[in-house]
């Protein structure tokens, strides 16, 4: 192990309960269980890959602890009842199995958070609330009665998990979800016992830590995840959250689990790569210097951010969320000094929370097998066969590896100089680092894996090289779509992806981004933030239109507005000149003075040229943007995956 991460592999422990390492994974839903609330054989096998990557404290996702509340888990007719602890139980096992303990998360429901249709079961909260996602749908208070039956629901649940071989207790009131909105006075407007003073709004969790505690007694752990500040106009401070803190240390809480946000505001909760590395310590360490009780952080670490948030006494505990996902075996990789071979998460939230959206499983752009460990095991041929996969973009460089990995003898062609295609130009601005380091990443894979590059090599149909190939991967990518606009070969005139190779084009200080995409939004927030005056003109009604993801979409326009970049939507094109755009909408026809012009507009797939090695070998694969023009990354990488998996 590299003496730069000592730090992170020091025993440690939370109350009783030791630890091998600083090192642990949040609760995060992977939407996985099964329809009855108990734990799926998916679940487990996830869970067991982390433990067995070297994590120290495995926090299994929230479990509930009742259907009695959010209208959306009344089909979960098993929860609080044996047969969730009997998976429990096994997974405590796996989890013990290689040496790292097992937390779980039990929490009641999201209350006004949850997804309802306009016509849909109506959401409970503490009081009479709008839906953050819907302001028309009004919650309704949970009755007194009923806020018993969570408190006591609490308390069985924790006995169980116990029985079952968990360590760690862990409660859920962050996020802005249910317990989270008793104890904000923006959400609990209530007038009875739990509501109005803060003694009022802390007694809920009070009392189902005190049930919990009675259950399993005082020396089984009890963890608060806490949102020490929302970040939400109105809602709670960090002032307020650090007096909340102190007060869960007070009531014998063991350690507490810090982040930050609410729905209302969604870059906490999956922070994009603007948000920055390790974007939470400056919460945790807030909460460390007011309490003694060890305190966890999450909020995208990389092992050189990680190491500081601990050195630096920002974090006791350092959780490792979507990097998990993205590379299980961080932590091995980490002690065993191969930092350079752990796979990078590129906080796209494409796979990841955008699968939830969809109500789909959790799963990864740059890592297929998460929630399959079982499913996608990449093994050894006893067949090797000669792969040929031209291109050297993300897709194929995927496809190039994995078939590698299966013993295969593989050789990528790639038409120019360098790997990497569209994401070599993606990674250039600096809130990209992910992006680059990924690139990085699956360079390193493809030479330690004996994969043989061949550059500045076009391949066509009738190309030699193909003749001989068992399987032929085709991932020959998309071209810059350039439009029949008047003045489109101006010099001053240029496409998004030569803006990024070539960036001493770019000239003067009065800049328009024609297209409102993410490869423009993105191109205007990164000449914005030189200080230079950005236009963002888009033919739609909005930008961002096709960020269905709101972890990157809400974001990505709040930087743009912290940039002031003026964006013009519903506004054609009509001319470029030399130092101005001609556009119209529906004030008329307008001139926009630009020393530079980018157009990022889309990208035209290689399909013609696909089609044409595709056809000539039926067997070949087709991967990536030559499919359908443009995509995101995880699509490509993915497609680029199973194409190398299914090499048999």
């Amino acid at each position: 192990m590299s003496t730069n991460y000592q730090k992170l592999f020091e025993r440690t422990s939370i109350g009783k309960v030791k630890l091998r390492n600083r090192i642990a994974t949040p609760p995060m839903g992977t939407m996985a269980e099964e329809p009855t609330g108990v734990l799926s054989d998916s679940q487990i096998n996830y869970y067991e890959a982390r433990a067995k990557g070297g994590i120290g404290l495995v926090i299994v996702e929230g479990q509930f602890v009742t259907n009695k509340t959010d209208p959306g888990l009344v089909h979960q007719t098993l929860v609080d009842t044996q047969f969730q602890m009997k998976k429990w139980s096994f997974l405590a096992d796996k989890i013990h199995a290689h040496g790292a303990k097992m937390g779980i998360q039990l929490m009641c429901g999201i209350g006004r958070c949850a997804f309802v249709p306009e016509n849909g079961p109506v959401p409970v909260a503490p009081s009479a609330i709008p839906t953050p996602y819907n302001p028309n749908i009004i919650c309704r208070p949970l009755t007194v009665e009923e806020i018993r039956e969570v408190v006591e629901s609490h308390g069985r649940c924790a006995a169980r998990a116990v029985n079952a071989g968990c360590d760690i207790l862990e409660i859920n009131a962050h996020n802005g979800f249910l317990l989270d909105q008793f104890m904000t006075p923006l959400w609990n407007h209530r007038t009875d016992e739990y509501g109005g003073s803060f003694e009022n709004r802390m007694r809920i969790i009070a009392e189902i830590y005190h049930s919990m505690r009675k259950a399993v007694g005082p020396d089984v752990p009890i963890v608060a995840r806490i949102g020490v500040w929302h970040d939400v106009e109105g809602a709670r401070s960090m002032d307020e959250g650090i007096e909340i803190c102190k007060y869960l240390e007070g009531l014998g809480f063991d350690a507490l689990d810090i982040d930050l946000g609410a729905p209302d505001n969604p870059i906490w909760g999956q922070p994009p790569g603007y948000a920055g590395d390790g974007c939470m310590a400056f919460a945790s360490e807030a909460v460390k210097k007011t309490v003694k009780i060890p305190v966890m952080n999450t909020g995208s670490y990389t092992p050189q951010s990680a190491v500081e948030a601990v050195e630096k006494g920002k974090t006791d505990i350092v959780l490792l969320g979507r990097a998990s996902i993205a590379d299980p075996d961080w932590a091995n990789k980490l002690i065993s000094g191969c930092e350079e071979d752990i796979r990078p998460c590129l906080l796209c939230n494409q796979y990841c929370i955008g699968r939830v959206y969809k109500g789909l499983t959790v799963t990864c752009s740059v890592n297929p097998q998460a929630g399959g460990e079982r499913d996608y095991i990449i093994a050894k041929t006893e067949e090797p066969k000669n792969v040929a996969v031209i291109g050297g973009g993300p897709g194929g460089m995927e496809a190039a590896r994995v078939a590698a990995l299966k013993g295969h003898r593989v050789t990528l062609f790639e038409k120019s100089d360098r790997l990497g295609g569209q994401l070599d130009v993606a990674s250039k601005p600096p809130f990209k680092g992910r992006l680059k380091a990924y690139l990085n990443w699956q360079k390193l894979q493809l030479q330690k894996n004996g994969v043989s590059v061949v550059y500045n090599k076009a391949i066509m149909p009738d190309s030699p090289e193909l003749a001989g190939a068992d399987r032929i991967i085709v991932a020959v990518g998309a071209v810059p779509f350039t439009p029949p606009i008047k003045g489109i070969d101006l010099p001053n005139v240029i496409e998004v992806t030569d803006a990024h190779r070539e960036p001493d084009r770019i000239k003067g200080d009065r800049i328009v981004v024609v297209g409102g995409g993410l490869s423009g939004c993105e191109c205007a927030l990164e000449l914005a933030m030189q200080g230079r005056d950005v236009t963002l003109v888009e033919m739609l009604p909005a930008i961002a239109q096709k960020e269905f993801v709101l972890e990157i979409k809400i974001p990505l326009l709040n930087e743009l507005k912290k940039y002031s970049v003026k964006q013009m939507v519903g506004t054609k094109v009509l001319e470029f000149k030399p130092q101005s755009v001609v556009a119209q909408n529906e004030s008329g026809t307008l001139e926009l003075p630009a020393d530079t012009v980018i157009f990022a507009l889309g990208m035209k797939s290689e399909g013609e040229l696909c089609d044409a090695i595709c056809d000539k070998y039926p067997s070949a694969v087709a991967v990536g943007d030559c499919n359908a023009g443009e995509g995101q990354i995880g699509d490509t990488v993915r497609e680029g995956f199973f194409a190398g998996w299914s090499v048999d």
